[in-house]
């Protein structure tokens, strides 16, 4: 420890340390930055020497473990790997193999290795095809310091022993349990797949192995099968009688030590209750990316009457479906941390609706805060209004959005029988469609934290959650941070589906999945690895658009959406997003005038609708009294609003109203001025 801690100070100025004032940085926004820091290319010793200048202790050791994280899990760019891959081929041209196992430990990235083993792998195969001696393979072992590529070389040193039909000895390698079958056919690449291939326990081998670690914790259960996933794979045991799943629910960190080598585990294991078993979910190496192009042609007519989302592909290789028209969907509540996968799940989501559906059938309203996530979509003909950029045009848009809503529930009641969107276009379409509307929010944690327009957010969220679903109105609300002192309890419990990805805390997890004790969030693997929940909880690997890698096929999709043939009549509400805006700052700026539904504006002047409805807040002697005293008290303004108006949120305009008239009552008290509001 004290050697740690010397190490530490002299990687540092501790002097000028203690001479600057202390800055605390998030750590999420840290982590953020030296991600960009890295992809941009900067030198670890630089921004190791720019942190040392501007961050605590902590901070710095954070950043320590943080760029060791990013260089081992990042995923590189198809640029990257392209270059990576031509760099190994020009090494093994150039230079005997063993320089390309230099290389390949160098790399500390995941993903990078993964390519460099293939190589290793079909150049050793090359090798073998050469007539080399076991021994070249046996010394080839010894010289690499990655336990992969000594396996490798182990195993066609066994090839090779079979092949001639001389004894092997591995003692030199410490490896003596190396089971293989000899080459069926001198193909390069089924010879280089057995290569890779035949160390890898089988899904059966793991499963026993598992089953008897697991007897080694006093936890008595049987193997029932496998299954292989492009994340991971899973492995479903059954437990014994009497054995609680709370014995194996926290287990993840001990299989990591006790079976790290033999299964390739370097982070714990998700464990899971499914019917018939418990499961545990092993990550993979060399884990397989859901490309969105892979999954869809867009061929044939849409199905205007089961608007879907993407949702990913399963553990069997099957890809699922999210029904926004089910009753157990409706909304969706989703979270994690940054490079969770988050991003790309959303722009698959509008990538499919606007080209899978024309305008007249689908409509989308979009909020980003974070201004870089939904601009590539701007200009489509499915925006009911703009991309939201900020808190207040946000609030602008749900308030819309709870007018739009009001009046689809006018359309139902003009005909009988007729409660939801799901029966009005059963009855219509497809000569008439009543479009639905996805209302996808990124980052809600921003919006909901400020403080002149969250009052707004919050109470159109919990109108729209209520009821809009059964108009064909679904939120989609994400954020990076579901702090539970931000986004209300309310909210969370009116959110029939979950979608939460990797997440930093177990208590996270917690608040996405909306249950105290779920925190497998926690043990997602990352990129696009995230738990879908309804009824159920599925695990799936969300589909990657890749729009920075193949921007060709984005913006070809984007102008198909645009110019896409549109043979439906949509039902129109009459209410216009820029006449609505007006009319709603009309009311908060001009003496109170409310904003007209679109009924009513058909059948009087807008002057005479804005003299109709406007009214002006007077405040008595009594009223005066009263507020003072409360806020003498201690009381907060929405407390002194609820006492002596009984008014709150859920009123609506009336309960802002008159919280602005007190707040600008008080505000004037304490500047000294006397004048009646």
């Amino acid at each position: 420890m004290v050697f740690y801690a010397e190490t530490v100070l002299k990687q540092i100025d501790f002097k000028a340390k203690l001479s600057r004032p202390v800055v605390e940085f998030n750590l999420e926004f840290l982590f953020q930055v030296i991600y960009e820091s890295v992809i941009a290319g900067t030198n670890d010793d630089e921004i190791l020497s720019i942190c040392a200048e501007h961050c605590t202790l902590n901070q710095y050791e954070f950043v320590r473990y943080a760029l060791e994280y990013i260089h081992f899990n990042r995923m590189p760019s198809q640029w990257e790997q392209n270059n990576v891959y031509q760099k190994m081929i020009e090494i093994v041209n150039l230079s005997p193999i063993e320089s390309l196992f230099e290389y390949i430990e160098s790399i500390k990235n995941i993903y990078l290795k993964q390519i460099g083993y293939k190589v290793v792998q079909e150049n050793l195969y090359n090798l073998f095809l050469s007539n080399k001696e076991t021994s070249f393979f046996t010394d080839l072992a010894n010289k690499s310091r990655d336990n992969f590529i000594k396996n490798y070389c182990c195993r066609t040193a066994v090839l090779v022993a079979r092949a001639t039909g001389k004894p092997l000895d591995l003692k030199v390698t410490g490896d003596g349990s190396i089971l293989l079958k000899e080459p069926k056919y001198l193909d390069r690449n089924i010879g280089a797949n057995e290569i890779n291939t035949s160390q890898i326990l089988t899904m059966g081998q793991a499963g026993k192995l598992l089953v008897d670690t697991l007897e080694d914790f006093n936890i008595n259960a049987k193997y029932i099968d496998a299954k292989n996933g492009p994340t991971f794979n899973r492995i479903r045991v059954k437990l014994g009688r009497g054995v609680s799943y709370k014995k194996v629910e926290d287990i993840g960190n001990d299989l990591v030590q006790q079976l790290g080598e033999e299964l390739g585990l370097k982070v714990a294991p998700m464990v899971s209750v499914v019917p018939g078993g418990v499961v545990f979910d092993i990550p993979r190496l060399d884990r397989q990316f859901a490309y969105f192009r892979d999954y869809f042609t867009f061929g044939g007519e849409p199905d205007i009457y089961s608007v879907s989302i993407p949702g990913g592909v399963d553990v069997d290789g099957t890809y699922v479906e999210i029904p926004l028209y089910s009753d157990n969907v409706t909304h969706i509540l989703g979270g994690g941390r940054t490079r969770g996968g988050k991003s790309q799940f959303e722009k698959a989501a509008i990538l499919y609706l606007v080209r899978r559906y024309p305008p007249s059938v689908v409509r989308l309203a979009l909020s980003d805060v974070k201004r870089v996530t939904f601009g590539k979509f701007d200009g489509l003909p499915h925006l009911v209004a703009p991309v939201a950029r900020d808190a207040e045009s946000t609030a602008n848009l749900l308030d819309y959005l709870v007018e739009e809503m009001e009046l689809r529930y006018q359309e139902f009641e003009r005909h009988s029988s007729i409660e939801t969107i799901a029966q009005y276009n059963l009855r219509f379409a497809p000569d008439f469609v009543m479009p639905r509307v996805i209302c996808l929010i990124d980052e809600c944690f921003d919006l909901l934290s400020d403080d002149n327009y969250c009052d707004r957010i919050e109470t159109a969220l919990m109108k729209l959650l209520a009821k809009a679903g059964g108009a064909g109105i679904h939120v989609l609300l994400y954020t990076q941070r579901p702090d539970k002192n931000v986004i209300d309890p309310l909210i969370r419990s009116n959110f029939p589906a979950k979608t939460a990805f990797v997440t930093t805390r177990p208590e996270d997890s917690c608040i996405i999945l909306g249950d105290d004790k779920d925190k497998r969030a926690v043990y997602l693997l990352g990129y696009g690895d995230f738990l879908y929940k309804t009824t159920e909880v599925l695990r799936l690997q969300a589909l990657y658009v890749a729009d920075d890698e193949d921007p060709e096929y984005f913006q070809q999709l984007l102008l198909e959406a645009k110019n896409q043939n549109d043979p439906y009549t949509a039902w129109k509400s009459g209410l216009d997003f820029d006449e609505f805006v007006a009319s709603l700052y009309g009311e908060s700026h001009d003496n109170g005038k409310s904003k007209a539904t679109t009924a009513t504006k058909t059948k009087q002047s807008k002057t005479d609708f804005e003299g109709s409805f406007s009214f002006k807040v007077q405040l008595d002697e009594e009223a005066r009294n009263s507020i003072m005293n409360l806020h003498q008290k201690g009381y907060k303004l929405d407390e002194i609003v609820k006492a002596v108006f009984n008014l709150s949120r859920q009123d609506g305009r009336s309960y802002k109203k008159f919280r602005n008239v007190v707040e600008e009552f008080l505000t004037n008290f304490k500047g000294g001025g006397e004048d009646d509001i």
